[in-house]
Order: C-alpha cells, then sequence, then structure tokens
C-alpha cells in the first residue's frame, strides 16, 4: 500500500451526501463501503422506522451521489449465515460510480440481516481489497464487535504502523454505552463522534464527512449531476414532541405527484406544494392526516418539520411461567378477516377499533386475545404460554458415543406428540415419553424417557449396537477394491447405500446386503448387541 493512503471509516448508517463546501486535501481514489446486515438492523429507531428500511434507502441515495473520479465498492457482513464471524464478503468490487451506484441498488433488493458483527475482520479484509489506491472506507454498523475482537486496537495498530487513517465515527440508534464503546474510534483519530437516530441526521453526518473527504482540490464545492433533483426531507412528530416516523403525498392540482417519507431523502421537483401527511398503521392507512402547503428550494435540500396525531399502538409479550419468551409472528383479525400482522419485538401503529390477536409460537400454543383500541391507547398484549422447554434429543451407539443420524418422535398414550429434529430440537411440554428413532434401517424406540420442567435440556439415550465392516473379496477369496454396498433392514428389504471399508452401527437385528452391480452374492446377516464383524461379499465370476 501507498505510504500516503488515508481510510476513512465512518461508523454509521449512510445517508445521502448533501452540497459540499469545504476542502479536501487530495480527491480519493476510491470509497470503499462496508454495511452492516447484522440481525440487529432489525431493530427499530426512536421514530419507529427499522433500521435496515433507513439504511437501504439512504445507502442507495448517499452511492448516487458525485463521487468525481473515485472508484467505488461494496462489502457487506452478517448477510449469509447466522454465528458467523467471517461471514463478510466484497459483493461489489471497486468499478466507476456511476455503475456500482445500479448494483448497490440490485443488491440492497435482496439483503436480509441475520448474523453477527466482524468489524474488526472485515475492516482487515477492506484495506487488504485497496491494494495501492487511496480514499476512503465507510463502516456501516449499529452497534459493537461480537466477535472477540477490538477494532480500536486495529485502529491503534494501523497508525503505529504508519498507515494514515482518518477514522469518522457516526453511530445510529445507539445506547449511550455504545456511543461511549465507539467513542475509543472517534478519539484514535481524532476526529468527532457524530450521533443519529433518524435518516435526516444520518445524511447530515455523512454530509460533513463528505465535505472533508470527496471534494475537488480546488476548495470549490463541485458542480451538481444535472439531472439531481431537489432535496424533500420530512421529519415528523407526536404531541409530545417525540420523533415519530410519517408518510404522505405531495399534492398539486389536486393529483399526488409524489410519495414522501420521513425514512429517506425523497427526490422532488422544486415548487409549491400541497402535503398530507400522517403516521402510516398497520392497516396501511394514514392516521388522520394534516394538511399544510410547503415550498422547495431550487437548489438546497428542505427540511419540513409536521405534527401529527399518534395513532393507537400495540406490541407484544410472551410469558410461560412468569418469564419472558421469545414470541412469534402476530395476525391481527377484525371481523373474521386479517388484516395486518408484526412481529412480536416490534411496537406498532393501528387504526382504532377492535382486534382480535392471534400467534401460534409452536404447536402446543395456539394463543389469542381481543382488545379494543381507542384514540391515545398504547397497549401490551401479554400471550400467557403453556409450559414448554426446548429439548434436543440424540441417541448415541453405547461404548463409542457415536450418534445414530435421524430424527425423533415422542410418543404418548400410543400416539405421536411431537416431532423432534436432530440438531435443533422441539419445544415439548415435559413429560414421559416414548422416544422413537425415525431411520428406516436401525429404528429403536426408547421407553420412559423423561423430559424435565424448566430449562432448555439435552437427552442423550445410549442405545446398544454392534458394528459391521463389509468388505469386497474376488472370486478367489483375495481382497477386492472398496466400493459402495446397498444395506437394509430385515433378510430381504431393499436397502440404502453405505460405504464398505468402514465399521457401521447397527442396532441388533437381521439386515441384508448386496454388493454394487450384482457381480457379488448378496448375505444375510444378524447383529447382536457388542457385536464387532466384518462381512465379506465376493465376485460370483
Amino acid at each position: 500500500m501507498k505510504s500516503g493512503f488515508r481510510a476513512l471509516v465512518v461508523w454509521c448508517l449512510v445517508s445521502a451526501a448533501l452540497a459540499p463546501s469545504a476542502m479536501a486535501q487530495t480527491p480519493p481514489d476510491a470509497v470503499y463501503v462496508i454495511f452492516d446486515a447484522s440481525g440487529s438492523m432489525w431493530g427499530q429507531l426512536p421514530d419507529k422506522s427499522h433500521k435496515v428500511v433507513v439504511a437501504k434507502e439512504v445507502l442507495q441515495d448517499f452511492v448516487a451521489q458525485d463521487f468525481g473520479e473515485a472508484e467505488l465498492a461494496l462489502r457487506a457482513y452478517g448477510h449469509r449465515r447466522k454465528g458467523d464471524c467471517r461471514d463478510s464478503e466484497l459483493v461489489i468490487p471497486f468499478g466507476p460510480s456511476e455503475a456500482v451506484a445500479g448494483q448497490v441498488r440490485d443488491f440492497m433488493k435482496t439483503l436480509n440481516p441475520l448474523g453477527k458483527t466482524p468489524i474488526t475482520y472485515s475492516l482487515r479484509q477492506a484495506l487488504a481489497d485497496f491494494g495501492e489506491r487511496e480514499g476512503a472506507i465507510i463502516l456501516i454498523t449499529d452497534g459493537l464487535e461480537t466477535c472477540d475482537e477490538d477494532p480500536c486496537a486495529l485502529m491503534r495498530e494501523w497508525r503505529e504502523k504508519g498507515v494514515k487513517v482518518d477514522v469518522h465515527v457516526v453511530g445510529l440508534g445507539l445506547v449511550e454505552q455504545e456511543k461511549e464503546t465507539l467513542q475509543c474510534i472517534s478519539d484514535a483519530a481524532g476526529t468527532p463522534y457524530r450521533d443519529a437516530a433518524s435518516a435526516l441526521e444520518l445524511a447530515q453526518g455523512l454530509a460533513e464527512i463528505h465535505r472533508a473527504t470527496v471534494l475537488e482540490p480546488t476548495g470549490e464545492p463541485g458542480e451538481p449531476p444535472e439531472n439531481r433533483s431537489v432535496g424533500f426531507w420530512l421529519q415528523g412528530f407526536d404531541p409530545d414532541g417525540a420523533p415519530i416516523r410519517v408518510e404522505g403525498r405531495l399534492m398539486r392540482d389536486g393529483e399526488a405527484r409524489y410519495e414522501v417519507s420521513s425514512e429517506k431523502r425523497n427526490q422532488v421537483d422544486a415548487g409549491t406544494y400541497e402535503l398530507v401527511a400522517g403516521v402510516r398503521t398497520a392497516n396501511g392507512a394514514l392516521y388522520r392526516p394534516v394538511t399544510l402547503t410547503v415550498a422547495t428550494g431550487d437548489e438546497a435540500d428542505t427540511v419540513v418539520r409536521v405534527d401529527v396525531p399518534e395513532p393507537p399502538s400495540v406490541r407484544a409479550t410472551f410469558t410461560d411461567a412468569d418469564e419472558e419468551q421469545r414470541g412469534a409472528l402476530i395476525h391481527a383479525y377484525r371481523d373474521g378477516r386479517e388484516v395486518f400482522t408484526f412481529r412480536w419485538m416490534d411496537e406498532v401503529y393501528v387504526d382504532e377499533g377492535t382486534y382480535e390477536f392471534r400467534t401460534r409460537p409452536n404447536a402446543d400454543n395456539d394463543l389469542s386475545l381481543t382488545e379494543t383500541l381507542s384514540a391515545g391507547d398504547h397497549k401490551e398484549l401479554v400471550f400467557e404460554m403453556v409450559h414448554t422447554v426446548r429439548a434436543v434429543v440424540r441417541m448415541i451407539a453405547e461404548g463409542t458415543g457415536e450418534v445414530l443420524r435421524g430424527n425423533y418422535e415422542l410418543w404418548q398414550d400410543g400416539a405421536r406428540a411431537y416431532k423432534v429434529h436432530m440438531r435443533n430440537g422441539a419445544d415439548v411440554r415435559p413429560g414421559v415419553y416414548d422416544v422413537h428413532l425415525v431411520n428406516d434401517l436401525i429404528p429403536h424406540v426408547a421407553p420412559g424417557v423423561v423430559v424435565a420442567a424448566g430449562g432448555d435440556q439435552e437427552i442423550e439415550i445410549v442405545v446398544p449396537v454392534g458394528y459391521v465392516t463389509f468388505v469386497y473379496e474376488k472370486a478367489d477369496g483375495t481382497r477386492d477394491a472398496d466400493k459402495r454396498v446397498f444395506l437394509g433392514r430385515g433378510p430381504d428389504e431393499k436397502g440404502r447405500v453405505y460405504a464398505s471399508g468402514e465399521a457401521i452401527a447397527l442396532i441388533p437385528g437381521v439386515y441384508n446386503v448386496v454388493g454394487w452391480r450384482g457381480a457379488y452374492d448378496p448375505v444375510v446377516f444378524e447383529v447382536a448387541d457388542g457385536d464387532e464383524r466384518e462381512i465379506a461379499l465376493r465376485n460370483k465370476e
């Protein structure tokens, strides 16, 4: 890397850069965005907007700005797998900003926040991706490192190695402790910490950074793109002055010209409009919308504050034995018709009225509550669940601990009560069950297995087995090369494919084995508990 390499790290959900007005020392070769797609991005901002929705909107607007000759690239992390501290991918390599902007729009359509937050690993990968380029790294995150590494230490390491790094931190919707933790990045870089809790604040924070990094070296503001429309920002506030997500329409001559939202920078033609705006409820309606006349500027972005009534709201809590539990999707019905759904961790605004709320977190809990919501109501739905525990069942071979592959069924009184996945388990009521291993070759039933009340549990059932190894022999009795075999339960049941030359755990019983391509005599054999035997398949030719 060149000794003069400059990297800009922005810890934020980026937004549109507003018109630049300050001077940068040297225009960058490249701008590199690292986008946080960890599971926490589904969280809500103070106005009830989802972070990921705002992030997608403002990132697309940001990359559509004028970057001069700088190339753009995009890396995302946490978007493919849960629990993977190496889930970080360069999804769009360096390219001309005009081309990358379109690729970013396409990628955002498929992005699904899912996993962990490998910040430090992603920064190292980004630095390697830069090669000999100079420029800015924009790291987008709504939280802290979750992979037992220290990005602050990495920044200090870069400085000790003589790599010039300009680090700008803008946090989105963070709690105070998280802000304090991220402050170490700013302290190490000698830059002010920036905080944002809305799309507009993100835009303003990024604009300050943009002015310091992506300008022509003349110190004069760059000319805006010819097709750049005017920016229109909405800020919604409830009667108590708290931020609230609003949507609406810009009207002219009785016709809706633009749909606008406080979650993004809206692009409109300059002029005078009638704004109709309010809170969009989960029902899909604007709640008691307000109307006012607004005028947009010819060049600078326009910010309009709108004070709106706050609709009733509802959220849900799931309890089991007075302890809060993870919930499930909730379906709201009016007059027997489903009108909306919402996630249990979200608070949503709704139209006034009476609803039946239904949810089914597991097979034992098909729950329903009826509530009437009036103006000013903010209700919590408390779903009291039948007590269940997460049970993972494994049958293991006696003497070796080898797990017998297959899923399980829990039976009571001669009927199947639950299906239990071999890895993920299932939520089941405490009780005594007969556990069935679902495996055509080695079915087994363990009676009287206790699933205890309390917390999650893993149940291991030791099963008596014998071990059989199949070998191939030539017609003269000498050893032949290993091939696959067809192994079936009983004397003549069609078999599954297994490998020869390897010990296979089998529960006691009668089996048959058929050689590859019919060139070997089939063998019927019996397995007893504790067997360790070898069975030969001899070529008939």
